[in-house]
């Protein structure tokens, strides 16, 4: 091969290899823009939530998520080439979620934060219904992880919203919102008014769960609070509706009978036993251990609801009677 035959040979070569480069860059680019392309795609169309597990890799997510052959190495090509590799332990929203944005998450650990309400005026048959709806791990059983400071743990909880990953501990929920509640009663119960008919912490905690369940609104707390107080300084029986029915659940189908009032065995029947029943009947709201530790005896002695919230106070049997003909018998 002469000289003139080389040249052309290598030019050849050169060329060929230049076309190459050319189009490998060209794959690459097409690679590069259908992967990004495609991480703008929904993650599931069916699926909004997914949890991933520690030592999970993207490898075993995609698997999991039983993509195509295709659609998987595009996402790998997108992994690759912005150098994406770490994987967080999570449970992660896939609602509407693009695969970018769900690889995303993964790397930041930006997780679903859930939200639980402990509502006021609620027993523990309530709470546990509440709490069985939830995604925290459920590892308090019968409410066994709660304090029994008081000899009760039935409204020891403090009534908020409380925030939590997937499959928290119920227990760290539950003792959070009784620290709380302690914290408050304890700071409560140190400014108390001085001429309380009640011996202690405990009792006043008793007393405001009945307010709790009496009162129909915030305003009202304080008067009725001073009417059970007046009850109490007289030794004159409570005769709260909610305590029996407290009393009877979770069996209690909606209706107080006659029987249930005369009802000696039920230890929370307020209308036969003197004082005080021996725990809580709910969850208890600032408002209501204010209006009990802060409050003071009233003249009444009696009260009645109206039938939009409020109730009709009397300081005599016979004005509660003609309250009780006017609002309860018409």
């Amino acid at each position: 091969m002469d000289l003139e035959e080389r040249t052309l040979h290598l030019s050849s070569k050169k060329s060929n290899i230049t076309v190459l480069l050319i189009s490998l860059a060209i794959l690459i680019i097409v690679l590069i823009g259908s992967s990004h392309s495609f991480s703008h795609t929904r993650v599931h169309e069916n699926i909004e939530f997914y949890s991933v597990n520690d030592g999970a890799t993207f490898n075993s997510i995609l698997e999991d998520l039983t993509i195509g052959p295709i659609q998987n190495f595009l996402l790998k090509v997108y992994l690759k080439t912005n150098s994406i590799n770490i994987v967080q332990a999570g449970h992660y929203s896939l609602k509407n979620k693009s695969w970018k944005d769900f690889i995303f998450s993964l790397t930041t650990g930006d997780v679903v934060v859930f939200k639980i309400q402990i509502p006021e005026g609620k027993n523990f048959f309530e709470i546990q219904k509440i709490l069985l709806a939830s995604n925290l791990n459920h590892d308090c059983d019968n409410f066994n992880c709660l304090n029994n400071r008081f000899g009760f743990i039935e409204g020891t909880l403090k009534p908020d919203t409380y925030f939590y990953k997937y499959a928290l501990s119920s227990t760290k929920i539950l003792q959070q919102s009784q620290n709380e509640f302690f914290t408050l009663a304890d700071n409560l119960w140190a400014k108390r008014n001085p001429s309380l008919p009640l011996k202690n912490l405990s009792e006043a905690i008793i007393l405001a769960s009945i307010v709790e369940k009496e009162a129909g609104n915030d305003k009202e707390k304080p008067t009725i609070a001073g009417v059970f107080l007046h009850r109490l300084s007289i030794g004159m029986k409570l005769q709260a509706d909610p305590t029996i029915i407290f009393g009877l659940m979770p069996e209690f189908n909606g209706d107080i009978t006659k029987a249930n009032i005369r009802d000696k065995s039920n230890l929370y029947n307020t209308y036969q036993i003197p004082g005080l029943p021996p725990s809580p009947i709910s969850t208890i709201s600032q408002s209501s251990l204010e209006a009990v530790i802060l409050g003071m005896k009233n003249n009444y002695l009696y009260f009645v609801a109206k039938g939009n919230g409020t109730h009709k106070f009397s300081k005599t049997y016979k004005e509660h009677l003609e309250a009780v003909k006017k609002y309860q018998l018409n």
